[in-house]
């Protein structure tokens, strides 16, 4: 069996529907699924069932089925960069992660869990993931910090997992993250204000030599991101333990993007410059780009990141612009 925390989430359903059309269905979803729809997310999925988060750690210790556990894939977290909680975000994010590492450890049962580009901060460190400057780096958010604390405790452990694998995931886009509401891609929130009247709204600069729209950011498909979780779950004793970023390794501005959600929609690109939150002025990431050497050469994974615009061409035309979005 293979458990997959957040599995109604955005990456951990879309990694289900990929394990599914793999002829997987011995998969443990772990979650909170509340009063909204992030539920809708597993209603086309073949699952053994869902698990409470706030019940899986003792589940483990005296359920029989845990017993059954192949590997761990944790991707459940508050993915918020605007959560001011931190307390909130240490217990969920940082100290639930240590739980289950050593549980898997202990257990003998790969790890594969989701870091986060945050960890970066403004980036002046660069974007590289080599274990040595994980130290350095300075999140300039309480959720960057929350995995920040984790990687560096991950990389301290001398006891580990037989497999661990820790991923910096970059700007993901794709389908299932209807539920995020406000922190769903720009892809997913463009579609409707270009229906409604034409015209898309993005944030202004505010810095020096960076025009309006041209922030940048790496942007990666879902459908990509959870090949390379398949693909790790199918090289557990190939590939090398760490953490690692991905992303394509190629930045681009935001203005690319939506230009490439109007092309999809057959329309002509119109945008209406905006002022951006004061509240996330100081902790807003002008680039961002992963280094994805170490990726490749340890990990073993090989094959090519989808295009920006063959990427947002597939989710507007086969989920956004259809009345049931869902895998």
């Amino acid at each position: 069996m293979i458990v997959i925390t957040g599995g109604a989430g955005f990456i951990g359903s879309v990694l289900l529907w990929r394990l599914n059309q793999l002829g997987r269905k011995d998969l443990i979803v772990v979650d909170a699924l509340r009063t909204g729809d992030k539920w809708q997310n597993l209603v086309k999925r073949q699952i053994w069932g869902v698990i409470h988060k706030d019940e899986f750690l003792s589940w483990l210790e005296r359920a029989p089925e845990a017993k059954k556990i192949e590997a761990i894939v944790h991707m459940g977290a508050c993915s918020s960069t605007t959560e001011r909680d931190v307390d909130y975000l240490n217990t969920n994010n940082t100290q639930y992660t240590m739980a289950l590492f050593t549980y898997c450890q202990k257990q003998k049962i790969p790890f594969i869990y989701a870091s986060s580009a945050a960890t970066y901060g403004n980036g002046e460190h660069g974007y590289s993931d080599d274990p040595a400057k994980t130290p350095l780096l300075r999140p300039i958010n309480p959720y960057g910090w929350s995995k920040q604390l984790f990687d560096t405790w991950a990389l301290a452990q001398k006891e580990t997992p037989p497999f661990w694998c820790g991923l910096k995931f970059f700007n993901v886009y794709g389908p299932n993250e209807y539920h995020k509401e406000g922190m769903q891609s720009l892809v997913a929130k463009a579609v409707p204000q270009i229906q409604e009247n034409g015209i898309l709204r993005l944030f202004k600069s505010y810095r020096d030599g960076i025009g309006h729209g041209e922030q940048q950011r790496d942007f990666i498909y879902v459908k990509d991101v959870v090949d390379v979780l398949v693909h790790l779950l199918e090289n557990t004793k190939k590939a090398k333990s760490g953490i690692y970023n991905l992303g394509t390794g190629k930045a681009r501005s935001f203005a690319d993007l939506a230009r490439a959600v109007f092309q999809a929609m057959k329309r002509e690109p119109n945008f209406e410059w905006i002022e951006m939150p004061e509240n996330i002025r100081n902790q807003y990431q002008y680039f961002t780009q992963a280094e994805m050497d170490r990726f490749r050469k340890n990990l073993g994974y090989t094959k090519p990141f989808t295009s920006l615009e063959d990427g947002v061409r597939e989710y507007v035309n086969e989920q956004l612009l259809l009345e049931d979005r869902y895998l």
